[in-house]
């Protein structure tokens, strides 16, 4: 099989520059929304600064999915961190983050990369690293696009701009081993203990899925 003219690669102070657009314009995640500084938002430069600070902590705090030996944006961009470190997570009406978990925030996606394996490819990444650092369990928000009208328009306004926050879909995050800790008939927050009990994509399979992407000028 030839190599696949995309590549999975570390978010990290390097890579700042590659991580996709709608990633790099949203700070839903990163800043306290109860903060007096938000008046004073600049999202890139926020967005920068705390992948900066995250990567100085702990060497990555997600994976890009990028063209080899380009420098372009990326097609889709995953983030993680601390549940601390996701201050946004608080305006979600399926309840806190736990304190032992690390948070997967965030998945920005090109359309025409969506829904081929892409998203389980970085879940399956951030799985593995986050594993392999011996943390202990890893949290997400998911929500159901088949769910009925959310309860609120503060819930609703959620659905609406998923693909602006990042906000992963639920069998997504099920397919990947994540279950319902906290149910909600919208927004559920879904949990997932380390190591995992299923078995992750194999090498091989993050490779096929690579390559079925068709070419993307």
């Amino acid at each position: 099989m030839p190599e696949s003219s995309v590549a999975v690669v570390p978010v990290n102070y390097d890579s700042i520059p590659q991580i996709h657009e709608k990633c790099a314009q949203s700070t839903f995640w990163e800043l306290d929304p109860l903060s007096e500084n938000l008046a004073s938002l600049n999202p890139s430069v926020d967005k920068e600064a705390w992948i900066a600070g995250q990567s100085f902590d702990h060497g990555t705090c997600g994976f890009n999915i990028v063209l080899r030996d380009s420098d372009k944006r990326a097609f889709a961009t995953i983030l993680f961190c601390p549940s601390s470190e996701a201050p946004g997570a608080i305006r979600m009406p399926s309840g806190s983050l736990s304190r032992d978990a690390f948070a997967i925030t965030s998945l920005h996606i090109d359309p025409v990369a969506a829904g081929r394996g892409w998203e389980s490819v970085l879940l399956d990444a951030s799985i593995m690293a986050l594993n392999d650092r011996g943390i202990p369990a890893l949290e997400a928000f998911g929500y159901d696009p088949e769910a009925p009208q959310a309860q609120s328009d503060f819930n609703q306004a959620l659905v609406d701009h998923a693909a602006e926050i990042g906000l992963m879909d639920k069998t997504l995050l099920e397919s990947a081993g994540f279950r319902v800790i906290h149910e909600h008939p919208v927004i559920p927050r879904l949990r997932l203990d380390l190591p995992p009990e299923q078995d992750l994509l194999s090498a091989a399979e993050i490779e096929y899925l690579l390559q079925s992407v068709p070419a993307i000028s």
